[in-house]
C-alpha cells in the first residue's frame, strides 16, 4: 500500500530523516518506537506530506505523493491522521467535527461534476445531428450530501458509545473521549490507512485503555495503521511489525516477538532496557 524509498527530511542544516526505507502492506499494523527527538513524528508527518520531504519517494496507491506536482489533497483523503493533541475544532460540535471533511470533499466533487457537465453541454451544442452526445454525470443534492454525512457520523458515535455527545463542544469532553472522537473523525473519510502520532501520550493513565481498545478493534477489522507510540505492551500485542528509529534511521525492524524478545541492534537493546 505504501512504499517509502530513501525518505529524507531536513530542517535547514539539521537532517532529521536520513534515508528511511519501508514497505507497508494492506492490513499491516506497524508500530514505530524510539527515543524522543529521533524523527518518529517527522516520519509520520512526511507520510501524508504534512511535512514536505527533502528527498526520496512515498508511493501511495501507485502515485509518488512526495512529488510536488501531485495534488496531495486528493490522496490525503485516503490517509487519515490522528494527532497527539486531538486537533478537534473547538468552535464546532462533535458531530460537526466528524461531518466536516466528508461534506467539504463531497461538495468539492459536486462542484467539479457540475463544471464537467457544463463543459459537456457546450461541446454537445457543436456536435452534428446523428453524433453521439456526451453524457451528463449524476450530481448529488447538497442536502443529500449533508444528510448522508450526518447518518454516518451518528453511526460512528454509536460505535464508540458517545452518541449522546453529538451536539456538545469538545471542551466539555475528557481527553479519552476527545481522542476517540478524533479517531472516528478519521474513519468518516473511509481511509485506506490511518496514521497515529502518539495518540495516548496526552491522556491520563486511566483514559489510555479506552483509546487503545478502539485501536485494537480497528486492527481486528483489518485497518492498515502506522502508529508512533510509547505503549510497548500495545505494540507487542497488536502490531505485526515494530520498527525502531534512532537518529533519523531505521535501526531494526521485526515482528513483535522477535523485536522485544531477541533484539539485535545494541542501541535497541539499550533503549528497551530502559523502557521495559
Amino acid at each position: 500500500m505504501i512504499d517509502v524509498i530513501d525518505l529524507k527530511k531536513s530542517f535547514g542544516e539539521h537532517e532529521v530523516l536520513k534515508g528511511i526505507n519501508i514497505t507497508i502492506g494492506k492490513g499491516d499494523i506497524v508500530c514505530v518506537i524510539g527515543p524522543s527527538g529521533c524523527g518518529k513524528s517527522t516520519f509520520l508527518r512526511c507520510l501524508n506530506c504534512m511535512e514536505d520531504p527533502t528527498g526520496g519517494s512515498i508511493i501511495f496507491g501507485g502515485v509518488d505523493i512526495a512529488d510536488m506536482k501531485v495534488d496531495i489533497n486528493v490522496h490525503r483523503r485516503k490517509m487519515g491522521m490522528v494527532f497527539q493533541q486531538f486537533n478537534l475544532f473547538n468552535n464546532k460540535t462533535v458531530i460537526e467535527n466528524i461531518m466536516l471533511a466528508p461534506v467539504l470533499c463531497a461538495l468539492e466533487d459536486r462542484k467539479k461534476a457540475l463544471r464537467r457537465n457544463r463543459l459537456n453541454q457546450v461541446k454537445n451544442l457543436f456536435k452534428g445531428s446523428g453524433r453521439e452526445k456526451l453524457s451528463m454525470e449524476p450530481v448529488r443534492a447538497k442536502a443529500d450530501i449533508k444528510a448522508e454525512a450526518r447518518t454516518k457520523a451518528v453511526s460512528l458515535l454509536q460505535r464508540i458509545g458517545l452518541e449522546d455527545k453529538a451536539d456538545v463542544y469538545p471542551s466539555t469532553l475528557s481527553g479519552g473521549q476527545k481522542q476517540r472522537i478524533a479517531i472516528v473523525r478519521a474513519l468518516a473519510m473511509n481511509p485506506d490507512v490511518i496514521l497515529f502520532d502518539e495518540p495516548t501520550s496526552a491522556l491520563d493513565p486511566e483514559m489510555v485503555g479506552e483509546v487503545l481498545d478502539l485501536m485494537k478493534a480497528l486492527a481486528d477489522e483489518g485497518m492498515t495503521m502506522v502508529i508512533v507510540t510509547h505503549e510497548m505492551g500495545f505494540a507487542r500485542e497488536v502490531a505485526n511489525r515494530v520498527i525502531f528509529i534512532d537518529e533519523g534511521k531505521i535501526l531494526e525492524e521485526a515482528a513483535p516477538a522477535e523485536f522485544f524478545g531477541n533484539p539485535k541492534n545494541p542501541r535497541l537493546k539499550e533503549f528497551l532496557s530502559k523502557v521495559l
